[in-house]
Parts: structure tokens; C-alpha cells; sequence
């Protein structure tokens, strides 16, 4: 049986703890980043799906975006 991948996540980091996930806000713990926070969820879309999760994350701080691929044990590559 092959998996089906998810929808790429529409993902925008606004500050070091604070962001969206396809529109729900996400934030970091004290002392923490919101890429953790990011990654930690699109691994478990990824162990959800049983497949690799497809990102565009719009990053405001840097003013750039990039397509990302996160595996099921976290590991992130950007794609381009």
C-alpha cells in the first residue's frame, strides 16, 4: 500500500517564537525557536501521513522563502 503525501504546509515565521502553520497560530516556549516548533510539527504530519511533509515556509525576519521536506524522524532538507 503506498502512501499518499500531504499537502505542502503554508508556513510564515513572524518573529524567534512566534509563526503559522495553514493558518493556526504556533508559538515557542520561553527560551525556545519557532523552526523547532515548525520542524516538531511537520514530523508529525510526516509520521501521520507515513511520508515525508512538504513545507513553504515564508520566513518574514529574513524576507525569503523556501520549499523544505521534512522525513519522518525529522530530519529537514530544503528542495530547489
Amino acid at each position: 500500500m503506498q502512501s499518499t503525501a500531504p499537502p505542502p504546509a503554508e508556513v510564515r515565521v513572524f518573529s524567534p517564537n512566534a509563526g503559522l502553520i495553514d493558518g493556526v497560530p504556533v508559538t515557542a516556549p520561553p527560551y525556545g525557536d519557532i523552526q523547532d516548533v515548525v520542524i516538531s510539527i511537520l514530523q508529525q504530519r510526516a509520521q501521520q501521513f507515513g511520508t515525508p511533509a512538504p513545507a513553504v515556509v515564508t520566513d518574514d525576519r529574513y524576507g525569503g522563502t523556501i520549499r523544505l521536506l521534512v522525513h519522518l524522524d525529522g530530519t529537514a532538507e530544503a528542495l530547489d
